[in-house]
């Protein structure tokens, strides 16, 4: 059966995992971000890199991955990635944890864990006791006689995202909350029934689990240079079909019904022509090219390009014959995305990649793309935001010593090929150490591309005054 209760196990295959931390989608609700550690033996994290989340997307050995954000029959979610097979020995659990904020998780309806493989569910788990919690332990994989299983956790902290990763090992700056021995049992916060009334709104500026965004300059994954790379490709043309969780509680029995997958690489917003595919991965040292070889069709819709590098950090990146580069820059952070648009008559797209050092490109459809929403984000460099809502006005600081080029356009359009070029300039400044404007934000759906950039910028969304 795929619906287990709090502290049940259940074998999963030996295999690539999605496992999605999903919610209703209710307006008001607080913020549920998704993470994974990857715990030893004694039950502790290793260092820092064993820790899995949105500002570090992947681990090194590339067992781990976080995938970012999903929607789709009302219901909400992140997504992480485990391949198990790639799992180093000494790793013997990886923990699914969701932090909350601007709120607890008693407000957050439908809270529920889901592992699939190879598209179908192997287990599924619904908490129906959170209360104050701000931080949860949704359920583990661990390793059993040479096999794997996942257990349905259901442990809550009140203490916090802090309180919860110092119980296993990970040391917070500032953080008080206390550090139990390897292999002790954190004490469950106290289950009550969430107040009556309706679920308030979150009063601080959220900031929300933003898709696959900033690393550092961590080793990128041992794994030897690849020239091409063809992955499945299910090309969409037409509105895909709902896939989520089920649209309602499932029964409180289990049953033979299992639960329909949410995919995390739907896209909803612009409706039929709109490419979906599994990410497809480069990696190399110094100059190469390299195929994309996905069947893009004519006058394709632009698709969203990753590169991390490893110690150099400018980077080349060209489409030979044209004369617009994709990335022709420094990468701030080792890291940047930027829009890939294939030439309009479709077909595979050769890319040309000058670098001194190790790269890694991973091409990602546009559901990828970082969600931005009411609220405050920062990072640096290149970037491609996804904006679902309403009309907002977007504040938008940003700050580089070399004085470089700042440049933030929106792509907007009702067919896949109106966002292959801008549809207006936001902010333009050249030479510019320090940019500060406010901007206008049409209703979306619509792109937000930082297009040119090595500034460190923060971008604080807030509903338009004028109403829309």
């Amino acid at each position: 059966m795929t619906h287990i209760a709090k502290g049940a196990n259940v074998p999963v295959p030996v295999a690539p995992l999605r496992i999605a931390v999903g919610r209703h989608r209710v307006p008001g609700i607080p913020v549920v971000d998704a993470a994974a550690l990857l715990l030893d033996a004694n039950g502790v994290v290793r260092g820092d890199a064993d820790i899995v989340f949105h500002r570090q997307p992947a681990h090194p050995s590339g067992a781990v991955r976080h995938l970012g954000g999903g929607e789709g029959g009302g219901q909400l979610a992140e997504w992480l990635e485990v391949d198990l097979p790639r799992v180093e020995p000494a790793v013997q659990r990886v923990l699914v944890v969701g932090s909350c904020d601007g709120g607890t998780f008693g407000q957050v309806p439908g809270l529920c864990a889901q592992v699939v493989a190879d598209g179908a569910v192997v287990a599924h788990y619904d908490v129906t006791d959170a209360s104050t919690e701000t931080a949860f332990v949704l359920g583990e994989l661990y390793r059993r006689e040479g096999a794997w299983k996942f257990r349905a956790v259901g442990q809550g902290y009140d203490s916090g995202l802090a309180g919860l990763a110092t119980d296993f090992g990970v040391v917070v700056a500032g953080a008080a909350a206390p550090t139990l021995a390897p292999g002790t049992e954190p004490t469950a916060a106290p289950v009550t029934a969430p107040a009556a009334g309706p679920v308030p709104l979150a009063t601080a500026g959220p900031v929300p689990l933003q898709g696959v965004a900033k690393t550092g300059s961590a080793s990128l994954h041992p794994h030897p240079p690849t020239a091409t790379l063809t992955p499945p490709f299910a090309p969409t043309t037409a509105p895909a079909p709902a896939p989520a969780f089920l649209a309602t509680p499932p029964p409180s029995e289990p049953t033979s019904t299992s639960p329909t997958p949410f995919s995390p690489a739907s896209t909803p917003y612009w409706g039929p022509g709109f490419l979906e595919f599994e990410p497809v991965e480069f990696r190399g040292k110094g100059g190469k090219t390299v195929t994309v070889d996905l069947p893009f069709p004519p006058d394709s819709p632009p698709v969203l390009l990753e590169a991390r590098v490893e110690e150099y950090q400018f980077l080349h990146v060209e489409i030979p014959g044209r004369s617009d580069d994709i990335f022709c820059s420094e990468l701030p952070d080792f890291y940047g995305r930027a829009l890939l648009v294939p030439p309009r008559k479709g077909g595979p797209v050769k890319l040309k990649v000058g670098h001194s050092g190790t790269w890694e490109l991973t091409v990602l459809p546009l559901s990828a793309a970082r969600p931005i929403g009411a609220g405050t984000v920062e990072g640096s460099g290149r970037e491609v935001f996804l904006h679902t809502g309403p009309a907002a006005q977007l504040k938008v600081r940003a700050t580089d010593r070399h004085n470089g080029w700042f440049q933030l356009n929106h792509h907007q359009g009702e067919t896949p090929s109106d966002l292959r070029r801008p549809a207006e300039e936001l902010v333009h400044a050249w030479n510019g150490r320090r940019v500060k404007e406010k901007v206008r934000i049409p209703e979306g759906p619509l792109l937000i591309v930082i297009d040119k950039s090595r500034h460190h910028w923060e971008l604080t969304l807030t509903p338009d005054p004028l109403g829309g």
